[in-house]
């Protein structure tokens, strides 16, 4: 449970909710606008008072994952320092932590190698996102928490940063949690799909994807991957709610 304080009173934004994220997983949170995905995220991140016993990441509480690296997290905005280099914001993880990081082959790793010099102000918002997701795995993270890192991009830069994530995940099995508002997204990338109700969030449903891996955009046009479409947006409710896209 966490309850935000307001003006008027307490607002509960999660209530009762039990989640396990098993190592290697792929797993997608989606529901309505404000029913706590994000809330749910930035408590596993360590970035919220965390007031169940029970929350633990890799057996630790978030702070105690936080503070070893064990986690990386990469959201909407990017945050990328815009008077650094490309290169200079993946390496402010070594500079922070004292740790060895490779930044070429973190740039090689998401494809852009090549803007290493560039500054942020002189990238696409696909690009920046890219730099911040090399940000997140240079300390080698066991969990990645991503909360809806492609919201703010076209469909092109989404569907190429998809694509990409996949790759990486295929390659390393870090274990994700990702925060999105689209229903298909979260069905190509997932091995499950975590439907969540109004606030307070509650889990409603909790939808294996049993689609063969690797994952292709080809997909989404195949009839098992519409099937688990509509069961996802039957658990939704049936109506598509608010903020929420096929």
């Amino acid at each position: 449970m966490h309850e935000y304080a307001s003006a008027a009173g307490s607002v509960r934004a999660l209530d009762d909710v039990s989640l396990a994220v098993a190592e290697g997983e792929f797993v997608s949170l989606v529901g309505p606008s404000g029913c706590g995905k994000t809330t749910l995220l930035r408590a596993a991140a360590g970035l919220l008072p965390s007031k169940p016993a029970s929350l633990r990441v890799f057996g630790r509480s978030p702070d105690e994952a936080r503070a070893d690296r064990t986690m990386g997290l990469v959201t909407q905005d990017p945050g990328l320092l815009p008077w650094r280099s490309v290169a200079d914001n993946v390496a402010l993880t070594s500079e922070v932590t004292g740790s060895r990081v490779d930044v070429a082959a973190l740039l090689a790793r998401v494809g852009i190698e090549r803007f290493a010099a560039f500054h942020p102000g002189e990238l696409s918002g696909g690009m920046r996102q890219r730099v911040a997701l090399a940000r997140a795995l240079a300390h080698r993270p066991r969990l990645l928490l991503m909360d809806e890192p492609f919201g703010a991009l076209d469909e092109l830069s989404r569907e190429d940063l998809r694509l990409e994530l996949l790759r990486i995940w295929e390659r390393d099995r870090v274990s994700v949690l990702f925060v999105t508002h689209s229903i298909r997204e979260a069905v190509l990338l997932s091995d499950r799909v975590v439907v969540m109700s109004p606030s307070p969030g509650r889990i409603v449903a909790d939808v294996r994807v049993d689609l063969p891996r690797p994952r292709f955009l080809a997909m989404e046009s195949e009839p098992a991957f519409a099937a688990l479409v509509s069961v996802v947006r039957a658990a939704l409710g049936g109506a598509r709610p608010v903020g929420l896209s096929a």
